[in-house]
């Protein structure tokens, strides 16, 4: 799964900054559970669209569907860099 794409999207929060990620492929479980390496993961499989949620120590968000091949992600405006580099490794090799 490789990052084919990234908008800055409008967003109202105060400190941070948000943006919409599309990729090759959708999201699948086992991607899902990759993204336990950043935090705390929120996963319901049960759900009529499989929601996913991503939530660091950090302040970085992360908020999907599975079987879609977008999603959310929230950087605090403190550690923006840090996360996004730290997010974005994680797509880099598929």
């Amino acid at each position: 799964m490789k990052i084919i794409g990234a908008d800055k999207l409008e967003d109202c929060f105060d400190g941070s900054v948000v943006f919409g990620y599309r990729f090759d492929e959708a999201w699948e479980r086992e991607t899902i559970m990759r993204l336990k390496s950043l935090g705390e993961v929120d996963y319901f499989p049960d759900f009529p669209r499989p929601f996913f949620r991503l939530r660091s120590k950090s302040g970085l968000q992360v908020k999907g569907v599975e079987g879609e091949s977008t999603c959310r992600v929230i950087y605090s405006n403190e550690g923006k860099e840090v996360e996004k580099q730290s997010f974005e490794g994680l797509f880099v090799s598929g």
